[in-house]
């Protein structure tokens, strides 16, 4: 009875001891792959967040020219720009804040609002397949899978990205993004891991007759 306990006991360690060095060989591609749809989702929020009417996008740029119609100045309405900026983070931290509370409603029944809801619902951002981290695709039905889990937001910020050059033959191309920046935290079983992704929003690209002022290109 003692010989059968002993081999148990032998067989269970060797189990364990085979999981976790297994595991802790997965890790980084574990952590690659959670970066991967971590990305993913962030880039599903953005394309779906709040933009503002057309409206908001008149006279973005201000120009000034002399009598002879040379550009002296080039500048931007700082206040659309960041109200802009402004409405497309608070629909982003909005978003995620429904989504940490467990209450997001889809209104109706397209990808992005199904999606936001079952993140809401259980946390899970994605599922990862053991047998696909093992490159063993033909085992991925009977293999188990690895959840990436939503914690919590840890912040939202923007910055605006401005430039003004030379286009052509007397042509200014004016470009306007607006860089947000999303910080979070998610959960993988026995650890976590700190995310920073920066998504680019093209905002206004437009081109107008005249040379860049001097003031630009030095």
């Amino acid at each position: 009875m003692k010989k059968w306990i002993i081999i148990m006991i032998c067989l269970i360690s060797l189990i364990i001891i085979s999981t976790t060095t297994l595991y802790i060989h997965l890790i980084p591609s574990i952590k690659e792959y959670g970066k991967m749809e971590v990305e993913r989702f962030n880039q599903l929020i953005i394309s779906h967040c709040y933009f503002t009417d057309d409206s908001q996008y008149d006279d973005l740029v201000i120009i000034e020219r002399d009598d002879e119609q040379n550009i002296q100045l080039i500048d931007f309405d700082m206040v659309k720009v960041n109200q802009l900026a402004t409405s497309i983070v608070m629909d982003i931290e909005d978003t995620y804040s429904s989504i940490e509370e467990g209450n997001y409603q889809a209104i109706d029944k397209p990808y992005y609002q199904r999606r936001m809801k079952e993140v809401s619902q259980n946390g899970i951002i994605s599922k990862v397949s053991i047998a696909s981290l093992l490159h063993l695709p033909f085992f991925q039905p009977i293999m188990p899978t690895i959840p990436i889990r939503y914690k919590h937001l840890s912040s939202v910020s923007s910055s605006v990205v401005k430039k003004i050059e030379n286009y052509g033959v007397n042509h200014v191309m004016v470009e306007l993004s607006i860089e947000v920046t999303m910080n979070l935290t998610m959960t993988y079983p026995f650890f976590e891991q700190y995310h920073s992704h920066t998504i680019k929003i093209p905002v206004l690209l437009e081109i107008f007759q005249g040379q860049v002022p001097l003031v630009y290109t030095q």
